[in-house]
């Protein structure tokens, strides 16, 4: 009996964590959920990850120093032009979210910093788990 518990236990846990989704394999962001005008020499490609503790249920507001560019759905991804330089990417809320979403419940702001090239491409991967919820970070899937 103590097993079984243990592996149901571990089999819901394992439930929990997302699942990377390749930013060539995962659905553009629709137009109307854009808010970036897309200006630039450099790109910044964003991809949330499938799963429930990706956020599911609930969009998350993509900014660049700290003006929104998105609002992104788990399994979405979407691709700016920025200015080559330093920004601040972050993840927070949704504020336009209806219901529960709406207040944001659990939902901190995650930052990172990046410096980017001319003409370079940079990916970021929105990714959660049990121990630090919803994460921003650098990735090359």
């Amino acid at each position: 009996m103590k097993k079984l518990l243990i592996s149901v236990l571990a089999l819901g846990l394992a439930g929990c964590s997302t699942t990377p989704t390749p930013s060539d394999s995962a659905k553009p962001v629709p137009h109307d959920r854009i808010l970036w005008k897309s200006q630039g020499d450099a790109k910044l490609t964003i991809t949330r990850d499938k799963g429930w503790f990706a956020g599911g249920g609930c969009f998350v507001t993509i900014t660049v120093d700290g003006d929104p560019v998105a609002r992104i759905d788990t399994g979405e991804t979407v691709t700016i032009n920025v200015k080559s330089g330093r920004h601040i990417l972050a993840i927070t809320g949704d504020k336009d979210g209806k219901g529960l979403c709406g207040f944001q419940i659990g939902q901190p702001i995650k930052e990172n910093a990046t410096d980017i090239k001319s003409n370079e491409i940079q990916k970021y991967r929105i990714t959660g788990d049990t121990s630090s919820g919803l994460d921003l970070r650098p990735t090359t899937i």
